[in-house]
């Protein structure tokens, strides 16, 4: 209640009208007058509720960045996507896609809130929203669970994860490019061990790793750790044959690789020379047992071109970089990435090369120990087989990078793929 302050000047105003309205007493006066403050304290209180629920209502509109400080929940998080970039990938799936293409915006949402929430599979993802959290994502009710079930496993399935995936990268390359943001220009590229359940029948048995299970491998953007190619293999294959087509795929987003960091696994001849020769430059570590390769040497190089003095295209006395290149073309690898390997290993600035690798080494140990924590990546599988493992990689790959388009399109750059506060 107002507490009556007979000192103050509105109170001898406000007795004064009373007395002359109706000649009451300074009791009944004293009465009036609280019940006057009282109804004033009321109407501001009531203003400055309603002004609590706009401002509330302005933050509930408005995008925030999940922090260790300020959580999000994956539902507020999801329902920040514009999917309609991505609506593309989904026109072979249905015979009307022109008419009816509007209906799958709320349903790339949901998938990508499936994917945040780190829900085990669709049935956990469908069952923690309510009907307002539906309608949040942008549906105009609770759709059905089959309705769900059906865009995602049988639409979109496993099989097309990759497309996604894709589809999404091409999508923050150009908003990212907008904001004079080059993706791809350094790139990292290594692999982890995936475990498998026991007795699955399509893993095998790895010595090296000491356990049955599977193999992924990552090219990394050096700079704001956004996955741009994964790519599944048997847990006993050489991650060193991706290294190609991983550069081929880069090109393919249309991205200018310059530079690319790998363990010496990667660094065979063919990769060498294919790098060096499309002006890339690999950082590789040198093995102890390397020395250096005679089929590489200058002289060695020159005789190996004469060779080729009666094709149309010889040149006479040209320099190393046509030899090299024209080489190269001839299937030449050998020598061709000798010759670079030499250089390499001729390095002056050791120290600096040695860092790259050193750095390499712990970002990529980081991304797939992150990836593991936040993702399913390492979860207990809900299903044995290939497929299993391809869903696994497919739904921790698409989570890293629905996170980082999320944040683009609300012009966040930093920490892009961070999945740690989304809850």
């Amino acid at each position: 209640m107002h507490i009556v302050n007979k000192d103050t000047p509105s109170f001898f105003l406000l007795q004064k009208k009373f007395q002359r309205d109706d000649g009451m007493s300074e009791t009944n006066i004293e009465r009036k007058i609280e019940k006057y403050w009282g109804s004033i304290e009321r109407q501001l209180n009531l203003e400055a509720e309603e002004k609590f629920q706009e401002m509330l209502q302005e933050i509930d509109e408005r995008f925030i960045d999940p922090t260790d400080k300020h959580p999000v929940r994956a539902v507020d998080f999801a329902q920040w996507l514009n999917p309609e970039p991505l609506l593309e990938v989904l026109k072979p799936c249905y015979p009307y896609y022109c008419y009816i293409k509007e209906r799958f915006e709320p349903r790339i949402r949901f998938f990508a809130y499936m994917l945040l929430s780190r829900k085990k599979n669709l049935h956990q993802a469908y069952h923690s929203l309510t009907e307002k959290e539906f309608i949040k994502l942008g549906f105009t009710d609770e759709p059905t669970y089959e309705l769900l079930r059906e865009f995602i496993y049988e639409r979109i399935s496993v099989d097309r994860f990759q497309e996604v995936f894709k589809m999404i990268l091409q999508e923050l390359i150009i908003l990212l490019k907008q904001k004079n943001i080059k993706l791809g220009t350094k790139v990292f590229q290594d692999a982890t061990d995936i475990r498998s359940l026991k007795h699955d029948p399509d893993a095998l048995y790895s010595g090296y790793y000491k356990q049955s299970g599977y193999k992924l491998d990552v090219t990394l953007d050096a700079e704001y750790d956004i996955p741009l190619c994964y790519t599944p293999m048997e847990i006993t294959c050489d991650e060193g044959t991706n290294l190609i087509p991983s550069q081929k795929y880069l090109v393919n987003l249309g991205l200018r690789e310059e530079e690319r960091v790998v363990d010496d696994k990667y660094a065979t001849f063919a990769n060498i020379a294919c790098s060096e020769i499309h002006d890339v430059s690999l950082f590789y570590k040198i093995a102890k047992h390397w020395i250096h390769k005679k089929k590489g040497i200058p002289s060695k190089i020159n005789r190996l071109y004469q060779k080729y003095h009666k094709e149309d295209d010889f040149q006479v006395k040209p320099d190393m970089n046509f030899m090299l290149r024209y080489l190269y073309k001839k299937g030449e690898y050998e020598s061709v990435g000798g010759y670079f390997r030499n250089q390499r290993m001729k390095e002056k600035n050791f120290k600096e090369f040695k860092k790259k690798c050193k750095r390499r080494s712990s970002r990529m140990e980081g991304f797939f120990g992150r990836v593991k924590n936040t993702t399913l990546l390492d979860e207990r599988p809900c299903k044995r087989g290939w497929n299993g493992f391809l869903f696994r990689i497919g739904t921790a790959m698409l989570t890293l990078v629905f996170a980082a388009l999320i944040r683009v399109q609300h012009d966040i750059t930093d920490r892009l793929t961070n999945v740690t506060y989304i809850t």
